[in-house]
């Protein structure tokens, strides 16, 4: 009991500390995450796929990371730092539903279906992550761009299985496949 009033404590200062700061609203309420794990005491969440009117299970978006459906069969989540993220697309298809895509410094590119509010959905998470990597901790940045360096072969050979399952399109491909070829 005396341990749950601790947390409680610490997550309010850190709450008051880092809300007036933050760009989009957050939630002071601790939820339970997949698989059973907690909120870290200075985590909030900023927004859950029932704020953006969605179905999907799960799709959180806390001040630290993204958990959201490894693709888009949605049977398996993944937990994404938002410090790891290189970029958040919202991909429009001719037919059927939109799909954002997040890419990450170290894994395959992860994607999930937004029936609706698919430019709310990208703005709030590429808002939130603009944040957290502006304020991230200088050595963990640098830990990060030393990994973005990764296989130029293998990100392009992910954009290619991209646009061929359709969530990039032409254009959108040519556009990555510029900036990859474009790094040192």
């Amino acid at each position: 009991m005396v341990e749950a009033a601790e947390r409680e404590a610490r997550r309010r200062t850190a709450f008051a500390r880092l809300q007036p700061s933050f760009p989009v609203s957050i939630s002071e309420t601790d939820v339970e995450l997949p698989g059973g794990a907690r909120l870290d005491d200075d985590e909030f969440v900023v927004r859950t796929s029932k704020d953006w009117g969605l179905s999907i299970k799960p799709l959180i978006l806390t001040t630290k990371r993204l958990i959201c459906p490894s693709d888009l069969t949605g049977r398996q989540a993944v937990s994404l730092w938002l410090t790891d993220v290189r970029s958040v697309k919202l991909s429009k298809h001719a037919i059927g539903f939109s799909t954002i895509v997040v890419e990450t410094i170290d894994q395959r590119p992860v994607s999930f279906a937004t029936h609706i509010n698919g430019a709310v959905v990208r703005s709030d998470i590429a808002a939130t992550i603009d944040q957290v990597q502006r304020t991230a901790a200088p050595n963990r940045s640098a830990a990060a761009s030393s990994r973005v360096a990764g296989d130029r072969y293998e990100q392009l050979r992910q954009i290619g299985e991209l646009r061929q399952s359709g969530v990039l399109s032409e254009a959108e491909f040519e556009k990555e496949k510029a900036r990859i070829l474009e790094q040192p």
